[in-house]
């Protein structure tokens, strides 16, 4: 028995849609923040490569850990656009989410050291590649749109 009458509940739900909201504006500022902060250090990486002897020239270590940083700043700046896309419409797409999954897999098979990783980990990066490809392809040749909607009503 709902002893709890509707009113109440509409009012409740409004305040945690509020507290939603602003969690998800809290989230926003962090990332912002992080991705502009990661993209400092990259150009510091960078501008400190090119100036140390042999003059503008950057190691292939160095390449690598730079190309990370790149898809890290990528996937800061995929994610920011999903979560900027979730206060607007109060809703995500399932695929926008895949490919930030695709683009983290990606940045990981790129910064991989093949000679020191485990064979059952690399089997295992494969499955995970192939699922999230053919997650990707399913959701975008089907007819429907995948999304989750967050809030019930409009503010």
């Amino acid at each position: 028995m709902n002893t709890v009458s509707p009113l109440v509940n509409n009012v409740i739900i409004k305040y945690i849609n509020k507290f939603q909201t602003l969690i998800i504006k809290a989230v926003i500022v962090m990332m912002a923040f992080v991705i502009l902060s990661a993209t400092l250090e990259i150009g510091w990486i960078v501008f400190k490569d090119l100036l140390t002897p042999p003059l503008f020239l950057i190691g292939v270590e160095q390449i690598l850990d730079v190309f990370g940083l790149f898809f890290l700043v990528i996937i800061g700046i995929e994610l920011l656009e999903t979560v900027k896309m979730i206060i607007t419409e109060s809703s995500m797409n399932v695929d926008v989410i895949i490919l930030v999954g695709v683009t983290a897999i990606v940045r990981k098979v790129m910064i991989i050291d093949i000679k020191n990783t485990a064979p059952m980990f690399l089997m295992g990066m494969g499955v995970l590649i192939l699922a999230l490809a053919a997650t990707y392809h399913l959701i975008t040749s089907s007819e429907k749109e995948f999304k989750c909607t967050l809030n019930d009503e409009n503010e």
